[in-house]
């Protein structure tokens, strides 16, 4: 009897406390719960593609499984089947469906591709939005760029994030952007539940210094709300003075303390730390220099948690130089922020022709015949030339484009500075010419890296030898000249409206064989073309050498005539015009380019010239010449023009198209030389 009686009081226990555990609230996710990307898997509908039927245009940036955009695969190539590439459209939606209503929704992410050389950028105005029940959908905000975030490890693959300081619950959430360019590769969208943790600083001048986990780059005067309004979530975030008071008026000031507490009760806190706020009020006048200057003269002691604000010259410790720098700051005639806020100055530095003056740029960059290089088969579809060079290892890829040639990639140079690449690899380097069948007709774009072009034959020779190199993946070849011969034949629209290539036998109007001749930081390249095919061709403005170049290498031009006379030096805009419509300094009679950067990359110079200048510049007869485009946000490039400049509009007819006779053999030789 006793023994039924305690099973029952037990029993009812039990009960008793289930049934309280159902009345409780849920409690928050812990701190150690992780995000979970409840995105994974579930469909979608989604603007039109770049590319909707499988059967056109061999590329892979189409849905070819309809679930790229939430199957978990991230950005990883620039090109690959990974990314849903968007064109023809100044708007774009993604909308994805949850499958019920999820609630404990904190976080949302989109990845995009950066990638200005190919026309691919980032979307403008990104926005996320949910609905309950597909039809009425309330804005949840705007996500933030992780890039952007100081110490961010700069890659092509932007993830935008938008963190909510309060969860939401919904079953659809919809992604819209406006095009950012030609292209927008967009490679996933994900839905997260759980806690988000971070202290990161998304917009303005704070930054977290993770080697003493301090945060810095705050300017004195900034006020509380403008520093918590840079973090990524405000969720559990508190500034707490030097006395451990909550903050939430008045200066941000040194001795400050940044506080975020987790669900578990556990906390991050950051010290804050504002360059010259030597006695922590948050302003810096007079009476911090004078501290700095007792403390250099050893009257006095700056607490050890202020003696990093007390670091002017971010020296390996406080000496009279942080002293004199601040004395400045406060006299008006030094400003010690102004190298900690990364500010572009676009005002340029004008006249920069004794600049280039002054430079060693003779005419001493001879046809080079020997230098050791290491060639390699790095993949199925690309090559690489490596060799040692001015200090460094200089890096030059050949990669198979997606309608079969083969073209020039990056030009990378890693030394004792670190890594720099000059040519990202993602434009031509080669030739590209506007042709039609006749006069009246619209020209498309032919050769180079706009297709109308197929593979004949590929060989790679020693050389110096003459012997034929034949390399599987992942096998490599010593060689001290490297001889690259490639024959295609050139089409006028292979493809035709639908995007298919076809190469119709009917649509060739010549041959060309491609002969490059690789040595150390020297390419030269000679084209013969054999207008074989019993048909004229008519030609607008075209190109028959370029060099794109990033800006931060290749910010300047000099153009020389053939005499070696200086025509001018163009500077172009730190960061150009994302829609490929800046300016084009052109006109420019020149057999020869010298090309260099800036912000201590001026060592590393580019020698761009034709050898052949009455074939490969038509002598001239054109009003474009030689060109200097400032292309896009990122990069410039370089163009040697021939025949004049017709109708600029694709497939458009022209009057001033000039023609090349069938039966027509034509050279053109150019060079391009990296020097220091």
């Amino acid at each position: 009897m006793r023994m039924k009686r305690t099973l029952c009081l037990v029993l009812f226990a039990v009960l008793a406390v289930a049934s309280l555990l159902q009345a409780l609230p849920a409690l928050p996710a812990s701190a150690e719960e992780p995000l979970v990307n409840i995105a994974r898997g579930c469909s979608y509908t989604s603007s039109d593609p770049y590319i909707l039927d499988l059967d056109k245009n061999p590329g892979t940036y189409r849905d070819k499984k309809y679930n790229e955009l939430t199957d978990g695969v991230k950005g990883h190539s620039l090109y690959g089947p990974e990314w849903y590439a968007y064109n023809g459209a100044n708007a774009y939606t993604v909308t994805i469906d949850l499958g019920s209503v999820r609630s404990g929704i904190t976080r949302l992410a989109a990845e995009f591709c950066d990638n200005n050389g190919a026309a691919v950028y980032l979307p403008v105005n990104p926005k996320f939005a949910g609905s309950t029940d597909g039809k009425t959908f309330t804005d949840i905000g705007k996500p933030w760029d992780a890039m952007a975030v100081k110490g961010a490890e700069k890659t092509a693959y932007h993830t935008y994030y938008l963190d909510l300081d309060q969860s939401v619950s919904y079953r659809y959430i919809r992604l819209t952007f406006d095009k950012g360019g030609f292209f927008v590769f967009l490679s996933e969208v994900e839905v997260f539940t759980g806690y988000v943790s971070d202290l990161i600083f998304r917009e303005g001048d704070a930054y977290r210094d993770t080697s003493d986990n301090t945060v810095c780059g705050l300017r004195a005067g900034t006020t509380v709300g403008e520093f918590l309004s840079q973090l990524n979530t405000r969720s559990g975030v508190t500034l707490l003075d030097a006395k451990g008071n909550a903050k939430t008026t008045g200066l941000v000031a040194t001795g400050d303390v940044l506080e975020k507490k987790q669900a578990s009760g556990s906390a991050t806190r950051l010290p804050v730390v504002i360059l010259g706020d030597v006695n922590g009020d948050g302003k810096v006048n007079a009476t911090d220099y004078m501290l700095l200057k007792r403390h250099v003269l050893r009257t006095y002691s700056i607490p050890e948690k202020n003696r990093k604000a007390a670091n002017i010259s971010a020296s390996d410790g406080i000496n009279a130089t942080d002293y004199m720098l601040l004395k400045r700051h406060v006299l008006g005639t030094y400003n010690i922020y102004g190298n900690s806020q990364g500010a572009t100055d676009e005002g340029g530095r004008g006249d920069v022709t004794s600049e280039y003056r002054n430079m060693d740029t003779s005419d001493n960059i001879e046809t080079l015949t020997s230098h050791a290089m290491t060639f390699s088969r790095t993949a199925e579809t690309t090559y690489s030339v490596t060799c040692q060079t001015y200090g460094g290892t200089l890096l030059l890829t050949f990669y198979r484009t997606g309608w079969g040639t083969y073209n020039l990639g990056k030009w990378q140079l890693t030394d004792g500075d670190g890594s720099h690449t000059f040519i990202a690899g993602a434009t031509d380097w080669e030739y590209v010419y506007r042709v039609a069948p006749s006069a009246s007709a619209g020209w498309v774009w032919s050769g180079g890296n706009h297709a109308n072009e197929k593979l004949r034959s590929l060989h790679f020779y020693d050389g110096k030898t003459n012997k034929e190199l034949s390399l599987s993946v992942g096998q490599s070849v010593s060689v001290d000249n490297l001889k690259i011969v490639e024959e295609t034949t050139l089409y006028w629209d292979p493809a035709g409206s639908d995007g298919k290539y076809n190469y119709s036998e009917s649509n060739r109007y010549c041959d060309a064989v491609r002969t490059y001749a690789i040595v150390g930081p020297q390419i030269r390249l000679a084209v013969d073309y054999d207008y074989c095919y019993g048909k004229d061709a008519y030609y607008d403005t075209s190109y028959t050498c370029m060099f794109p170049i990033e800006k931060l290498y290749g910010l300047y031009c000099a153009f020389l005539d053939g005499k070696e006379n200086l025509l001018s030096v163009v500077e172009t805009l730190k960061k150009g015009d994302p829609t490929y419509n800046g300016k084009q300094y052109d006109g420019n009679a020149a057999e020869r380019c010298v090309v260099w950067g800036y912000d201590g990359r001026e060592k590393y110079k580019f020698d761009v010239r034709v050898l052949t200048p009455d074939t490969s510049c038509n002598n001239f007869d054109n009003k474009m010449k030689v060109s200097f485009w400032d292309m896009n946000t990122t990069t410039n490039k370089i163009y040697f023009s021939k025949f004049p400049k017709g109708n600029y509009a694709a497939g458009s007819a022209g009057s001033a198209k000039q023609k090349i006779s069938a039966g027509s053999q034509i050279h053109t030789e150019c060079q391009w030389t990296f020097y220091e």
